[in-house]
């Protein structure tokens, strides 16, 4: 009797926990239960990989993705810009710094990218959507870019 309980239990429980993870997201492709670091390693992943979607579905502001106000044209270009600046072949999260005047909304991740064999440290503004999804709203590209030639050989 008492393994029938406890089988029970273990069911219902099982049950709970795939109804809470079956729960709708604000937007495709964003989870409102990742925090912003999630957020930081999944764009980095899907930067190396050139999936565009996946890096546009993790930017925007607080009004949700730029896929919902950009054009194709527009998301394709700027994702392909970042993912150029930004292709790695390492990095850590190594600190997080509030974000003057909007504690409740937004912080910034630093993270220590190795990109073309330098270290350099490149900051991530995350936002709070108003579905409770972080995306990446701002990324510190001129930390990588500086100094950098064209690539013309110069």
């Amino acid at each position: 009797m008492r393994l029938r309980v406890a089988r029970n239990a273990g069911l219902a429980l099982g049950l709970a926990m795939m109804a809470a993870c079956a729960s709708s997201t604000p937007q495709a492709g964003v989870d409102s239960s990742m925090g912003p670091a999630m957020t930081v390693e999944r764009f980095l992943r899907a930067t190396n990989q050139n999936d565009l979607d996946t890096m546009a579905s993790l930017f925007g502001n607080r009004d949700g993705s730029v896929t919902r106000v950009w054009s194709r044209k527009e998301v394709d270009e700027r994702m392909l810009l970042f993912s150029s600046v930004l292709r790695h072949t390492d990095y850590a999260i190594v600190g997080e710094e509030l974000v003057a005047g909007r504690r409740e909304e937004a912080t910034q991740l630093n993270v220590r990218m190795v990109i073309q064999g330098d270290t350099l440290q490149v900051p991530f503004t995350m936002v709070r959507t108003t579905g409770q999804a972080w995306l990446i709203e701002n990324i510190g590209i001129e930390r990588v870019t500086r100094g950098r030639t064209s690539g013309n050989g110069s």
